[in-house]
């Protein structure tokens, strides 16, 4: 299954100047950028003898903060933003170009660790609900989840964004509409559904960490 917008999303031509635009975290999308990826890392809880996936990879960032492990593979639907990743990252890494869905389809698991930054918010609301439960069908006893991204507490916290950064900084208020923040009340649900007890913390008015652990 391929998500209906990895084209729309492929950020090819975004490559170049992408490291740039994410160290400005006074633009409210970054805010928190660093300290996010930081405590994904770390949330991992990366052990050497795990096997990791990280899904939607970019340009390597969070994967050049993580532990060594026994396995890393890192997918992303972007070749350019790959390319870079692999100049960053001098350890075996299992590169790997294409849709976060439809990896599943092709590849199988058993993986102990997931993580993910600034990717999930691509696909929209049935999707993540598809994605979270193939990490569960390819997820090893004991497995860990640690996500950050842009999310909101409700679809109520949504609309107030749009119409506060409709006046303040329109670009902001465009990209809420256009892409698909999570909205953590409903992932919780589905990732306690599917047997992971959650953590969660806010980095900034956008941004949140989701960690967890499957029971």
């Amino acid at each position: 299954m391929r998500s209906r917008h990895a084209d729309t999303f492929n950020h090819d031509a975004d490559a170049p100047g992408y490291d740039a635009d994410v160290v400005d975290e006074s633009h409210p999308i970054r805010a928190g950028y660093d300290a996010l990826l930081d405590w994904t890392a770390r949330s991992a809880a990366i052990a050497p003898s795990h096997r990791v996936l990280e899904l939607g990879a970019g340009t390597g960032n969070l994967t050049v903060r993580l532990p060594p492990a026994a396995r890393v593979v890192a997918v992303d639907v972007s070749t350019d933003m790959l390319a870079i990743a692999r100049t960053k990252v001098v350890r075996p890494i299992e590169w790997a170009c294409g849709d976060l869905l439809q990896y599943f389809d092709q590849h199988v698991g058993p993986f102990d660790r997931f993580v993910s930054t600034y990717a999930i918010h691509h696909l929209v609301a049935d999707e993540k609900t598809e994605l979270f439960q193939c990490i569960r069908n390819v997820a090893a006893k004991g497995a860990r989840i640690a996500f950050g991204d842009l999310m909101f507490e409700s679809s109520r916290e949504r609309i107030d964004a749009i119409e506060r950064y409709r006046a303040t900084a329109p670009d902001v208020a465009t990209a809420i509409e256009e892409e698909f923040f999570w909205l953590i009340d409903d992932t919780t649900r589905t990732l306690e559904n599917l047997g992971f007890s959650l953590t969660k913390r806010r980095f900034s008015h956008l941004s949140w960490g989701i960690a967890g652990e499957l029971r």
